[in-house]
């Protein structure tokens, strides 16, 4: 019974940090002309910066929290950024499909 508790409280943390990760964070609000690699570490710096320069108004041991949470991301951000790399760079240096584009090919033979 003890070990279906700590299953349970595991999975609550796990959907914790994976609901908080900065990497899927940074890659659903990022717009496609300002895609970078590592974006999860680099947004969870930036967080980390707003936090700890004052641009923050939260609560001080709101900013305890997030600070920590933040801190406790890093690793994992850093294995999800370092692990989706490639497609960050595809994403980057790949043509994208516009308009002008598809108009150009339709006036070749």
């Amino acid at each position: 019974m003890n070990s279906d508790i700590g299953r349970w409280i595991a999975a609550v943390l796990l959907s914790f940090l994976v609901s908080g990760c900065s990497s899927i964070r940074a890659r659903t609000e990022t717009p496609d002309k300002e895609w970078t690699v590592y974006p999860g570490i680099k947004r969870d710096v930036k967080d980390t910066d707003e936090l700890f320069s004052g641009k923050s108004s939260d609560p001080v041991w709101a900013k305890g929290m997030v600070a920590t949470m933040l801190v406790i991301d890093l690793p994992f951000s850093a294995v999800f950024d370092t692990v989706v790399a490639p497609y960050d760079l595809y994403r980057i240096y790949a043509p994208k499909d516009t308009d002008d584009r598809k108009a150009g090919y339709r006036d070749k033979p």
